[in-house]
């Protein structure tokens, strides 16, 4: 049996992630949890923001932004920049968190954070009160100590990523827990199957 819990934003888990937007002084960072790849060709991510945030006006304002990945041991800086608007105060200094200038982008990226993105607008689109930006990945960053190189190929290793995840309505922040399959390829132990029974 199900039980209905009418209309919800209840979804997980999904990235707590840090976006960076403005530049130099005016850097300033926000918590995104509405957030998701929305293309691979080419690789684009969508953020939602609400209509009145600093850091909506400071990314339309520059047409560009990055994404970084926050670890689980980042929680409370995480939670942080979420709580407080970069209006009132510089979240960099308040968290100790390190900006390090990308390659493509002038936001710039957040050394305490294993994966970062760099990404440029390309869209938007009003949804009630927030605005969904769409913003084309043009360069990406990982720690060297989270990938594993096999046969010449970089792998990123999710468990050293330890990738902080919130879970939307419930208002929770978890970690995620082992690796259960290969994507594209357990599902063949089930298609083997069913052709052995045809």
């Amino acid at each position: 049996m199900k039980k209905q819990l009418g209309a919800s934003d209840a979804f997980f888990p999904i990235p707590a992630t840090l976006v960076v937007s403005g530049s130099g002084n005016e850097a300033n960072i926000i918590t995104i949890v509405w957030i998701g790849i929305v293309s691979s060709t080419p690789p684009t991510i969508g953020i939602s923001l609400y209509k009145e945030r600093h850091s909506l006006e400071l990314i339309m304002k520059t047409g560009e932004f990055t994404v970084n990945i926050a670890s689980a041991d980042l929680v409370k800086e995480t939670d942080y920049c979420g709580m407080v608007s970069g209006k009132k105060t510089n979240k960099f200094n308040d968290t100790g968190f390190t900006p390090i200038q990308g390659t493509v982008v002038k936001s710039p990226i957040i050394k305490e954070c294993p994966y970062n993105m760099e990404c440029k607008v390309v869209g938007k689109m009003e949804m009630g009160d927030w605005i969904l930006v769409l913003g084309e990945i043009v360069e990406t960053h990982i720690d060297d100590d989270k990938i594993i190189e096999t046969m010449g190929k970089y792998k990123i290793d999710i468990s050293k990523v330890n990738p902080l995840t919130y879970c939307a309505g419930i208002r929770e922040y978890w970690q995620l827990g082992e690796k259960v399959g290969d994507a594209f390829r357990v599902g063949k132990q089930l298609n083997l199957s069913l052709k052995s029974h045809l």
